[in-house]
């Protein structure tokens, strides 16, 4: 590398090491070492020399010293925070989606550390010996399955009319939709239009109650349309709720359909229109009571054309008002799916903190979950895009191991005669994918859930603004907010508390079983399930006052004599809190604001362009 001027008129560096120290920061940068190598056999002059130390010293400086200093200033718990989250967001983990090696790598880090804490293993797992015998050893790992992908061993259609038929190509002229089910059909086909039972001017697709049985049924998705192809119903949106696909199936399969056959409407004004819907890559679906397909618009229109009319035809008379099935005279067609729905191994992973003397048989829960949406395969305004899920949940998870060493710690400190429960510690899985792992953990509990006095959740605590931050489920253990009032006021921190639990993270199957659930949340925000939950957007000084406050409540609540009361909720006049988004085949768009009001109605903290909210 030729040094310019500046460093001594033009000499050349021979063998120079440059060290330019690119501080590891709130982002997680990795140092970086640049080698200089000459280009000529001439030495630097010490002037050179000199001056170029002092540069780099100074760069060094400039930009390590601040970043050194914030974490020095935050203390021991922050840099361990700090790094937890940092790691666990890096792209390295993929995003943590069940079944990615990024999530296995994680539930590694996670049981490391718990073993160098010094936690017991939590669970019991069956092991194979040499000699073929089956025996239990303790294990950080509960190991289960959960839906995964679902596979299409099979998918083959062909038609036959009068005069023509053929087969058709899978994923170019028809596909299996995520409606389907495995089966084989075969019968003359009829066509029945939008498939809406009833309508606006008593409108219905099927006047006079036609039975169906053993029919290959054809429909059109949406609803009846205009001249320029939009709705002739819906006064918001789109279409209205009468477009929907499942009701229009079932009307179907309750008259007797052995088949369904979707196609899109020709002139239709939706972006969808111009595409197959396909349960191929879906981790949904596949559960369907007869195959159901859709036909790509090409090859629907030679099906019907050998019936003597054209798909626009069968529009417009769809279009217009009330009618019933119309026979396609002449024109049969055999359906053939096999789907199979493929299973994920995934694991909770937990280590329990012994307790002392007459409580040591009852537990206190402190747990997050650890996975998070990977590349935006569900709940995500971005697929196919690497979500880092630093706050969701990356954030919660840092908090329990933290919480982990700081209770080990406080738990080594008391008397010998000391009496104390025990504390699990635990990193749910497949959160995401709709509570599954805390589901899994109520279901088979290591521990009989009567011996767990209360459940301590943290999921997104890594956003701490205006030190606030939400308390859920108050309502659920009668004595939370005695307990509560005084560990808030010693933490500073302004804690709004609901008595409410919501039921959209892993305290809520531990609440619904009858167990004192909280729920620590510092607020939803615009990085909420997107690329740009990052940990250099994490608080993180405000994430470790959250995990002191979890930390104080889990030690009060394991010292009390007595186990805690539970307080069934009352759901009479409360609205539904409805499944997650992976579970959902409709979405309006919105992200709350909290989930902590007890007021009517729904804050709402962002909209998602081209939905319904929007």
């Amino acid at each position: 590398m030729k040094l310019m001027d500046r460093f001594g008129g033009g000499a050349t560096i021979s063998a120079l090491t440059l060290t330019l120290a690119l501080s590891v920061g709130l982002s997680g940068c990795a140092s970086s070492t640049t080698t200089v190598e000459s280009s000529g056999g001439a030495g630097a002059s010490e002037e050179s020399v000199s001056r170029l130390n002092r540069a780099t010293r100074t760069s060094l400086s400039r930009h390590d010293a601040p970043i050194a200093a914030v974490l020095n200033e935050l203390g021991d718990d922050a840099k361990a925070y700090h790094a937890h989250v940092i790691t666990l967001s890096n792209p390295y983990f993929e995003g943590r989606a069940p079944g990615s090696r990024g999530v296995e790598a994680a539930a590694d880090y996670i049981e490391f550390h718990m073993r160098e804490i010094g936690l017991e293993p939590a669970f019991e797992s069956i092991v194979t010996t040499s000699d073929g015998a089956e025996v239990l050893e303790p294990s950080y790992r509960q190991n289960f399955t959960i839906p995964g992908g679902v596979m299409v061993n099979t998918a083959a259609f062909s038609w036959r009319g009068p005069d023509s038929g053929g087969f058709l190509t899978a994923e170019s002229d028809f596909d299996p939709m995520p409606f389907t089910g495995s089966g084989e059909a075969d019968g003359d086909v009829v066509f029945v239009g939008y498939a809406i039972e009833s309508g606006p001017d008593d409108y219905t697709s099927f006047q006079d109650d036609p039975d169906l049985s053993g029919k290959i049924v054809m429909m059109y998705r949406f609803e009846p349309m205009d001249a320029d192809g939009k709705s002739l119903w819906s006064t918001r949106g789109r279409w209205s709720s009468r477009a929907g696909l499942t009701p229009k199936i079932r009307s179907v399969t309750d008259r007797g359909a052995s088949g369904v056959i979707f196609i899109n409407p020709p002139g239709a004004d939706d972006p969808r229109a111009d595409s197959l819907m396909s349960i191929r890559g879906s981790r949904f679906g596949g559960n369907g009571d007869v195959p159901v397909i859709m036909v790509a618009p090409e090859a629907a229109e030679r099906m019907v054309a050998a019936a003597g009319t054209t798909l626009s035809n069968l529009r417009t008379m769809a279009d217009e008002g009330a009618h019933g099935a119309i026979s396609l005279d002449g024109v049969s067609a055999s359906i053939d799916v096999d789907i199979e729905r493929l299973e994920i191994a995934t694991d909770n992973v937990a280590g329990v903190l012994p307790g002392k003397g007459s409580l040591r048989n009852n537990y206190v829960v402190i747990g997050a979950h650890y996975d998070h949406v990977g590349y935006g395969e569900y709940g995500t305004r971005s697929p196919g895009l690497l979500h880092p899920g630093a706050d969701d949940n990356a954030s919660g998870t840092a908090g329990v191991i933290l919480a982990a060493s700081k209770l080990n710690e406080m738990y080594d400190a008391m008397p010998e005669d000391a009496d104390a429960r025990s504390i699990i510690f635990i990193g749910f899985t497949a959160e995401e994918m709709g509570l599954l792992g805390s589901r899994h953990f109520v279901q088979e509990p290591p521990v009989a859930l009567s011996q767990i006095s209360a459940m301590l959740n943290m999921d997104m605590i890594g956003r701490v603004r205006d030190n606030s931050i939400e308390i859920l489920g108050v309502g659920t253990g009668e004595e939370f907010e005695v307990i509560l009032d005084e560990h808030v006021e010693l933490s500073g921190i302004n804690a709004k508390l609901s008595e409410l639990p919501g039921g959209r993270s892993d305290h809520a199957p531990f609440s619904d079983e009858g167990v004192p659930a909280l729920a620590f949340f510092s607020g939803l925000h615009t990085d909420y399930h997107a690329p740009g939950d990052v940990g250099s957007k994490v608080s993180f000084k405000g994430a470790v006052r959250v995990t002191n406050l979890v930390s104080g409540v889990a030690f009060d609540i394991a010292t009390r004599p007595a186990q805690l009361t539970y307080v069934e909720e009352e759901t009479e006049d409360e609205p539904s809190q409805g499944p997650r988004m992976a579970n959902m085949s409709v979405r309006l768009g919105i992200a709350p604001g909290n989930y902590a009001d007890d007021q009517p109605g729904v804050l709402v903290g962002g909209v998602s362009e081209g939905t319904s909210a929007a």
